[in-house]
């Protein structure tokens, strides 16, 4: 009888340590894992703040865009200066080549239906973005040769991107 509760004791022990080890193994991987941060980048962002729009553009534009607006128009432009540059245009001029795309104002309060749908404002390819009280604004994507054929796979890969573009409206009923 002896013998038997020694031998209760021990398989008891036994199981303990046993536990005790599983346990240990199943904190160890469980803890072992690797945590991963993630620091959010900064978005590439052009700001209109005159219409209260923020286009965010793909991370991969960065460094290789600028902005500039035409106010007798109504006019926001987007274009790609190292290739405007190698086209022979300069920032004095607007439009003189790497223009990936530009924003208009019709006086017109349109739906996207009714752009959709076309008209005046069709003479080019164009894209909704929003109605305010001052008109419609479309972005019209550039319509003719915008890069020299060393730069046109980079205007050609921008241009793919446009669509990623999302806009983002702050205080535009103003």
């Amino acid at each position: 009888m002896r013998q038997k509760k020694g031998f209760k004791s021990l398989v008891a022990v036994a199981a303990v340590i046993a536990l005790m080890v599983c346990s240990f193994c199943v904190g160890a991987v469980a803890f072992a894992k690797e945590i991963v941060v993630e620091v959010p980048v900064e978005q590439e962002t052009i700001e209109i703040e005159e219409i209260g729009l923020t286009l965010i553009l793909p991370d991969s534009w960065k460094g290789k865009y600028a902005f500039e607006q035409d106010n007798d128009f109504k006019e926001y432009y987007i274009y790609n200066p190292a290739i405007r540059e190698a086209t022979g245009g300069n920032s004095e001029n607007l439009l003189s080549g790497g223009a990936l795309f530009y924003i208009k104002l019709w006086d017109e309060q349109l739906t996207k239906d009714q752009v959709d749908a076309g008209g005046e404002w069709s003479y080019a390819h164009c894209e909704y973005i929003m109605t305010t009280q001052d008109g419609t604004y479309l972005l019209y994507y550039a319509s003719d040769v915008q890069f020299t054929p060393e730069t046109e796979a980079e205007y050609r890969q921008m241009e793919s991107e446009i669509a990623n573009i999302r806009f983002v409206v702050d205080n535009a009923l103003k």
